[in-house]
């Protein structure tokens, strides 16, 4: 059985530690790349909800089996 370790005189909780948040200061901010980050995540964004609402219809569109069919078809199988 593993031996439980003694903690350490300098250890803290996390709820104890004093942290500390420094900002650190750039040049400007390049506009074009930041324009190009927006339009690409415009464009996955649209894109991602364009398959969303394709899927929505197809499922919508999809006509229903019976469970009857269903049951013949798992009867045939075994």
């Amino acid at each position: 059985m593993p031996r439980r370790r003694k903690r350490k005189t300098n250890w803290k909780r996390q709820e104890e530690r004093a942290l500390r948040v420094r900002g650190v200061r750039r040049g400007t901010p390049d506009a074009k790349k930041l324009a190009r980050a927006f339009i690409k995540l415009a464009l996955a964004r649209a894109e991602f909800e364009a398959q969303a609402q394709a899927q929505a219809t197809t499922r919508a569109n999809k006509p229903m089996q019976c469970d009857s069919d269903n049951k013949g078809d798992r009867d045939e199988a075994s």
